[in-house]
């Protein structure tokens, strides 16, 4: 038998009186009569202001009525004033309209008149009760809008807001009606909607939703970069050199991140980038063997140059293509670029980078391009021998390295140059260097390997040299430091450096520099404030103070007098000075992989040593996207906190959330080393970390641009 259901319950009793709804009468009262309540329970200023209000009034008239009540004199009787306990900021913006005379202080005003017995009461009501508008209302309100044909410009003065604020709002309503469903049910965040909008493809937002939905935890982060992956961005050294405008021009298409200042655009078809890119850079080819030389190679990928000197040979000391008052002209227009890009990316408001300032920048970069790739003074059989490198640096720019020879245009040379009946002429011509071929055993002497250290790469960008120099700086004080108080370390160093120079074991080249000279370093940014660079100097000064004022007899003397143990103390210290891990010093390449391995015998520790990664030091001279990966690697869950922010303040920010972590610049660590926070364990299994929540969405609007409310 089916048990009936059961009736919902009545709200009152069948015999009870249900008490009418009253509802108030609207009055038209003249705006001169009325005035803010002591009851209006709005008293903090929060959202549109007085004067955005009365221009939003005076464009569309007035959409609500205010409530007042009447006030009584001190008879009881009524009289014709008449106190406003909702609507304040509405009758502040009409009063300012009438005192502006853009409408009459008579105007007749259509208000509702409560009893005001409880006055209070009723002002409570009206702003509790109202529900703010769903930010998807906004933006689909938006795109109807500008679907009415009315421009960004005119939706943007309507409502008070920038014309970047309402393509950010169009932007999400053009997003998939799934992603925009999942936002209304709460299925992702805010920040979430935007970084899916990086594309405009509803498939590609949908099939990364299904992935978000099926479980697998993504970040706004990982959204945009499983979006880009197969674009290319537009820092990218094939765009810089191919250039916007010639790729779309080519029928290419672009994807733009209305919502983050410092990523995109990204260029779509990267095939097509390629091609042009290719084409472009051919005709320099063509150019190129045209005058003479013997061939030339082509890369795109400023990485793979250093490979493609691997196997090659360069003439040394190659003549300068430039007169003595150009290489003059050079230095001078270099250190004005230099400077002028210093205040494009760190200027403040005191020196602000001004427009003038970029078209000197954009007058300089062609003569210095031309200078730096004008070719040496070589003869024309040398030209005919070698071979030219033709590769993009990573500002786009090409780059024209001269003077290469292939292994086997090294052994003809040699061959030539051990040749009996050459002429002179011939023999010089061959060697290209300004050696005779009997001055050395080995005709390698007579050219240079070609490959070298290919730069400093931090969060998939190069840094500048003058940074990767100062953090090395640091690092060779802590490792020269940390060598002076290890006798066998110190001992291996030295005897390492005598037998890589004595008996000619190669072009491998010590750290250790058994000349021996003492390695100074000057303008490092904090470096003569740093503990452990006082350290070192306070040993040295005692043991100058120890040791007599004059070499001879007197230091041989006092070097004899000394116990095993201070000989060893004083070894390690010597020795310590000469290390040089600097980056870009001669003889880099292998020195820092020398230095790397002193630096792991050691235990070196930058942490420990006293480093300490600040705005000064680090964060204030790379760029956003290196600063925002290096909090994600030292505190993962607090990025979203400083994505949105300028780069002066994100720097702080950084600073502040690294600070007690192990977290050091790639440069400073160990190569053998697991990232900062990392164990064996997150090496083999990771995941992206969700980011803290942001501020509520009508708290602060997209990057921090207040939404309006209705009038």
């Amino acid at each position: 038998m089916t048990k009936a259901k059961s009736k919902p319950k009545a709200l009152t009793t069948p015999d009870a009186p249900i008490a009418p709804v009253r509802i108030h009468d609207i009055r038209q009262i003249p705006l001169d009569q009325l005035f803010v309540d002591d009851a209006n329970v709005r008293t903090i200023k929060n959202g549109v202001s007085i004067d955005m209000l009365a221009d939003d009034i005076a464009f569309r008239g007035l959409l609500q009525s205010l409530a007042v009540r009447q006030l009584n004199d001190e008879k009881g009787l009524p009289t014709n004033r008449f106190g406003v306990i909702a609507g304040g900021r509405r009758l502040k913006a009409l009063q300012k309209l009438a005192f502006e005379k853009r409408i009459d202080g008579s105007q007749t005003i259509p208000c509702i008149v409560r009893d005001g017995d409880n006055a209070t009461d009723d002002s409570l009501a009206e702003n509790v009760f109202r529900e703010q508008l769903h930010p998807l209302d906004q933006f689909q309100a938006f795109k109807q809008l500008a679907d009415q044909n009315i421009p960004d410009s005119e939706i943007a003065k309507r409502y008070h807001v920038s014309e970047k604020f309402v393509r950010q709002r169009l932007k999400l309503a053009s997003a998939s009606p799934a992603l925009l469903q999942a936002f209304q049910d709460d299925e992702i965040s805010l920040e979430k909607l935007e970084a899916f909008c990086v594309t405009d493809h509803h498939e590609r937002q949908e099939a990364l939703l299904q992935r978000l939905q099926d479980g697998h935890g993504m970040g706004a982060y990982s959204i945009r970069q499983a979006l880009t992956e197969t674009s290319v961005d537009a820092d990218d050294p094939r765009a810089r050199y191919v250039g916007l405008e010639a790729y779309q021009a080519a029928g290419g298409t672009v994807m733009n991140d209305l919502f983050r200042e410092d990523s995109g655009p990204w260029l779509e078809d990267a095939a097509l980038l390629d091609k042009l890119a290719a084409e472009q850079i051919a005709a320099e080819k063509a150019r190129i063997l045209a005058t003479g030389y013997k061939w030339a190679e082509i890369t795109l990928d400023p990485r793979e140059v250093c490979g493609l000197k691997r196997n090659l040979s360069q003439i040394p000391n190659l003549p300068s293509g430039l007169s003595k008052e150009e290489r003059a002209e050079e230095k001078v227009l270099s250190a004005e670029y230099d400077a002028l890009s210093e205040k494009q990316d760190y200027g403040d408001e005191d020196d602000p980078f001004t427009a003038e300032d970029q078209a000197r920048l954009d007058e300089l970069r062609p003569i210095l391009l031309e200078f730096r790739n004008r070719p040496p003074k070589l003869s024309v059989k040398q030209i005919a021998r070698t071979g030219v490198l033709i590769s993009l640096d990573d500002e786009g720019d090409l780059c024209m390295e001269y003077g290469y020879l292939r292994p086997e245009d090294v052994k003809e040379a040699k061959k030539k140059a051990a040749t009996p009946s050459l002429s002179d002429d011939d023999s010089v011509e061959c060697l290209a260097g300004d050696h005779d071929a009997d001055e050395s055993e080995n005709g390698d002497e007579d050219y240079v390997r070609a490959d070298n250290n290919p730069g400093a790469v931090v969060a998939g960008k190069t840094i500048s040299d003058s940074l990767a120099r100062d953090l090395t700086s640091y690092r060779t004080i802590a490792l020269q430091n940390a060598v002076a108080q290890d006798f066998n370390i110190a001992f291996l160093g030295c005897l390492h450096a005598l037998c890589s120079n004595l008996f000619r074991s190669g072009s491998y080249n010590s750290c250790v520099k058994i000349s021996p000279s003492e390695l100074f370093l000057r303008g490092v940014v904090g470096l003569e404030d740093w503990a452990t660079y006082k350290e070192v100097q306070e040993r040295h000064q005692a043991w100058g103070d120890r040791l007599p004022g004059q070499g001879g007899a007197a230091l041989w003397n006092a070097l004899c007098a000394l116990s095993h143990e201070e000989r060893a103390d004083l070894f390690a210290h010597c020795v310590s000075l000469t290390i040089d891990a600097v980056y870009g010093n001669q003889g880099r390449g292998s020195s820092a992989q020398h230095a790397d391995l002193m630096a792991e015998a050691v235990s070196l520790d930058m942490k420990t040593a006293g480093w300490e990664s600040t705005t000064e030091t680090y964060f204030g001279r790379v760029n956003k996207e290196q600063i925002i990966e290096a909090v994600r690697e030292a505190a993962p869950t607090k990025v979203a906190l400083i994505e949105h922010l300028k780069k002066p303040v994100m720097a702080k920010e950084a600073e502040r959330l690294v600070k007690d972590t192990d977290w050091l610049p790639p440069l400073l660590r160990s190569p053998y080393a697991l990232k900062p926070g990392e164990t064996e364990t997150d090496v083999l299994e990771t995941s992206a970390p969700e980011p803290a929540p942001l501020p509520a969405f009508l708290q602060g609007g997209l990057n921090g641009s207040a939404a309006p409310t209705a009038a």
